[in-house]
């Protein structure tokens, strides 16, 4: 409920069209006081932490007129409506078919303390219809409820924006622009909900909600207070902003305050996406060089990014989507120097300050090399907070002080032609080595299945072409010496059994095999050289007599091992060649 009390402090002030209509005022005066919204949000509050949720409805509507009379008679002078202040001082029990903005600003906790949004729904039109029980006062704390408990369970802007206006017809079509210059004070339902939504869905913190609200203009107690308390389960309250609503409550409120904070559900908090770990480096950096544009300062935003890229980090990227979900394209910021620069944030927090929309989350160096390949003026991190313009030219620097270095395997179809000179396995094998991430560990197990590979084997004789092999050298040695092998062919009587060789790395032995026989380099000039799928060197590996723990893959140049406990994995992955077979029949 913080959003909401602290939307009614900071709007009391500018209340029946005091505001200058900016966004530029300070947040809190001498002015800066609870009004009735706050006492009516109390009093719900606290009424539906005393009943069960399973309650009958008139149990629950006796609760809520109960604690209203009671909150009300303790602060009579909190400045409430006419119509409603008869209802209190002469402790009517009625409605009055009232469709005024009082439903949807005490409604606050509702979106809060329930676990489905037909509960929160059923709960929000109870709280309305003890006095506003016309259809569009019902409506309206209906659509702040649902957009609460939306925003806490982890939806997006579009998401509840959506749903708002499917669900309850509101137009939320006009932009804040659009309806400051005419806006008044007016303090119906159907004229003060959609504002504050508005208000909400524009904001990009909620400070920034705050203080959108509050330049509409209009009732602005109530509908900063209707905006603030959809923001607060959009983007949490900082301590700061709290502290200062708790300095102007009374203790009894805080009570119930306190007591709510307990009890009420937890925020959903949104997919962590792990790859976006320690991306603040970047976000320090590029604040220093914003502070101070040194060359210094510039390098510093470099290495961060160039340093996040040896991580796996990744940006979050806005795009575009088909309407079949397949194909997508980047959005562009328009930029003062009339470029169209796509975009890219650091967190979930920068991406949260611009308007919503779908996003991707990708690794760094793949958005960097797409961006040098895209006939576009470079990439704009952060557009909406304090942002870095990488230029092609920045970039460049950032993948050549890199090396070149690929992070990642690249997605090209497995064909028998991809594979046919081991070279693209190799490949993947360096990747690999510098980026054991997931998704290219699994990208190799593909290619491994499908790939044949070269052993290094010794040849073993059977006894009998052994000893025919030993008479020949016997009878050299005897007669006319050893010379007299050379260029002799001699007829084996059995087939030649070729033993592959086996590697000792500690006291663990390794199968070793080979991308191609070049790769073998001078190790490979002592035995025969057998090419054979991948498949059945594991086979092999795994019937030598020796203990092997594993493949080693290039053992000389990019060595790589494939442990034992992967083989089966290896070999019950779907063979690429037949799914191509299958998607082109």
């Amino acid at each position: 409920m913080y959003g909401a009390i602290l939307g009614d402090i900071i709007g009391a002030p500018f209340e029946f069209d005091r505001s200058k209509k900016t966004k530029v005022f300070p947040l809190f005066s001498d002015n800066s006081h609870f009004t009735d919204d706050t006492v009516m949000t109390i009093a719900v509050a606290d009424a539906l932490m005393k009943v069960p949720h399973d309650a009958p409805d008139e149990t629950i509507c006796d609760e809520i007129i109960d604690s209203m009379h009671r909150w009300g008679q303790k602060y009579p002078h909190a400045g409430y409506g006419g119509r409603f202040n008869t209802w209190l001082k002469t402790k009517s029990r009625k409605p009055y078919n009232s469709y005024g903005n009082g439903a949807a600003m005490r409604v606050a906790s509702v979106g809060w303390l329930y676990d489905t949004i037909e509960e929160t729904l059923k709960a929000a039109r109870l709280t309305a219809a003890v006095t506003h029980d016309h259809p569009e006062g019902i409506k309206g704390a209906q659509a702040t409820a649902a957009a609460i408990f939306l925003a806490r369970n982890g939806m997006s802007k579009e998401e509840i924006k959506n749903h708002i206006i499917r669900e309850f017809g509101y137009d939320l079509s006009l932009t804040c622009d659009e309806i400051r210059p005419a806006y008044r004070h007016v303090e119906s339902c159907q004229e003060t909900v959609p504002e504050a939504i508005t208000a909400f869905l524009e904001g990009t913190d909620f400070e920034d909600v705050i203080r959108t609200a509050v330049s509409l203009g209009g009732d602005c107690d109530t509908l900063t207070c209707i905006a603030g308390s959809i923001a607060e389960a959009f983007y949490t309250v900082d301590d700061d902003l709290a502290l200062e609503c708790r300095k102007r409550l009374p203790g009894d409120m805080l009570f119930v305050l306190d007591s709510f904070m307990e009890k009420r559900a937890p925020i959903t908090p949104a997919f962590h996406d792990a790859f976006l770990d320690d991306n603040e480096t970047i976000e320090k950096a590029i604040a220093a060089y914003c502070a101070d544009e040194t060359e210094e300062n510039l390098c510093a935003v470099l290495e961060s990014i160039r340093t996040r890229m040896h991580q796996d980090g990744h940006f979050i990227i806005p795009a575009i989507g088909s309407e079949d979900g397949t194909r997508f394209a980047l959005r562009t910021i328009h930029t003062d120097d009339n470029e169209d620069w796509p975009a890219a944030f650091t967190s979930q927090a920068e991406h949260k300050k611009g308007p919503p929309c779908q996003i991707l989350s990708h690794f760094i160096d793949v958005m960097l090399k797409a961006c040098m390949d895209m006939d576009s003026p470079g990439l704009i991190i952060n557009p909406f907070g304090q942002s870095f313009m990488l230029t092609p030219e920045l970039i460049d620097f950032i993948l050549k002080a890199d090396g070149d270095i690929e992070y990642h395997i690249p997605d090209d179809a497995i064909t028998p032609e991809l594979l046919e000179d081991g070279s693209f396995l190799k490949r993947a094998i360096e990747i690999c080595n510098r980026n054991r991430i997931n998704s290219n560990m699994i990208k190799l197990t593909k290619i491994l299945r499908d790939s044949r590979v070269w052993i290094p084997c010794n040849a073993v004789l059977s006894e009998a072409d052994y000893a025919e092999w030993a008479k020949t050298v016997s009878d050299a040695e005897k007669n006319d010496g050893f010379d007299s092998i050379l260029g002799k062919e001699l007829k084996n009587q059995d087939n030649i059994r070729m033993k592959p060789d086996i590697l000792q790395n500690g006291d663990e032995l390794f199968f070793p095999v080979f991308t191609s026989a070049i790769e073998m380099g001078e190790y490979g000039e002592r035995f025969s050289k057998i090419e054979t799928h991948f498949l059945e060197a594991a086979d092999l590996a795994q019937k030598s007599e020796d203990n092997i723990a594993g493949i080693v893959i290039n053992a000389f140049s990019e060595p790589f091992i494939v442990p034992r406990d992967l083989f089966d994995i290896i070999a019950q992955t779907p063979s690429a060649f037949e799914e191509n077979k299958a998607e082109n029949e």
